[in-house]
């Protein structure tokens, strides 16, 4: 995990200070049943923090436009993901939503926004951390197999199975991406993410940011 040296672990901490400052307002939205407002953020539309995978793609605005009550869908599935006690359900749960442009990706960073104790992100910032690390360290190999995650057609089986695989994969990889992470900004002396899934995403973007062609 030596490419992890290359982070400034301030601008890591300013991150998950982002985040998890939208994190407690997504919170607060949903307790308040505040749907269209929540929704926006989650799916990154009025802000861009609340959901990177539906932000850099423009797929909150598709994904509002295209299906039917799609708002209340999306505060609805947030409300599986608030009670989940493990993750490994987040695929299938957004597979029942049924919802055309929220894929795994989408919807498991709203999983973590919302329950981020318990849920990870699995998306391309994400994967391409675990397998730069899975390859020891090689951006290249970690590149090409990435593409095999971005150019998949999201709607088919094949795909859904592949992506539900490496979601449950991250569990493991992005607990320990954490851990190296807090010991690392320590000795940088600065204070790591208390959330687990919530750092691992703040390093998981920085190193992404930086590194990723």
């Amino acid at each position: 995990m030596a490419v992890l040296n290359s982070l400034d672990w301030a601008s890591v901490r300013r991150h998950y200070d982002e985040r998890h400052k939208v994190h407690l307002y997504l919170c607060d939205l949903h307790q308040r049943g505040a749907v269209h407002e929540f929704s926006s953020i989650a799916l990154g539309i009025t802000n861009p923090d609340g959901n990177y995978s539906a932000a850099e793609h423009g797929l909150g605005p598709k994904i509002i436009g295209t299906n039917v009550d799609a708002e209340n869908k999306v505060f609805n599935l947030a409300d599986n993901f608030v009670t989940l006690d493990s993750a490994r359900s987040v695929p299938d749960l957004v597979r029942r939503a049924g919802l055309k442009y929220l894929q795994i990706g989408v919807g498991s960073e709203i999983s973590c926004m919302v329950n981020p104790n318990v849920c990870w992100v699995a998306n391309t910032r994400t994967i391409w951390t675990h397998l730069v690390i899975k390859h020891a360290d090689s951006i290249a190999k970690a590149d090409v197999e990435l593409a095999l995650y971005r150019e998949a057609d999201v709607t088919s089986e094949m795909a859904y199975q592949m992506w539900s695989a490496i979601h449950a994969e991250l569990g493991v990889a992005l607990t320990r991406i954490a851990e190296i992470g807090q010991q690392l900004a320590a000795k940088a002396e600065v204070f790591p993410g208390e959330i687990t899934f919530l750092w691992a995403d703040a390093i998981a973007s920085q190193l992404y940011n930086i590194h990723h062609r």
